[in-house]
């Protein structure tokens, strides 16, 4: 499945989700990130075809806190800790206001 928010539309920044799989300890996908990066990348499409701004949202390696997960990543921007669901459009907000070179 492709992302309305894919590389070929020059999206405005990436955010990535850590999906890191701990064994033994607390890891970013023992505390639903891949639900996390689910709805950030449905929320992303809606909001570019309603003509919101262009963000790509991909799976991450391990941030490196996993006590503190999920964690996201935008690119130019903030780590953010501790990211759920209700926070989609805060992330994406944020995201969306990166300035870029």
């Amino acid at each position: 499945m492709s992302h309305s928010c894919d590389a070929k539309l020059n999206p405005a920044t990436t955010v990535y989700v850590c999906t890191n799989m701990r064994m033994g300890g607390n890891s970013c996908a023992n505390q639903k990130s891949k639900a996390v990066l689910r709805a950030l990348q449905v929320r992303a499409d809606e909001r570019a075809l309603a003509g919101g701004g262009h963000v790509a949202v991909r799976p991450s390696v391990c941030m490196g806190y996993c006590d503190e997960g999920p964690n996201v990543k935008i690119m130019g921007g903030a780590l953010l800790h501790e990211v759920r669901i209700e926070d989609v459009d805060k992330v994406l907000e944020a995201a969306e206001s990166v300035e870029r070179d």
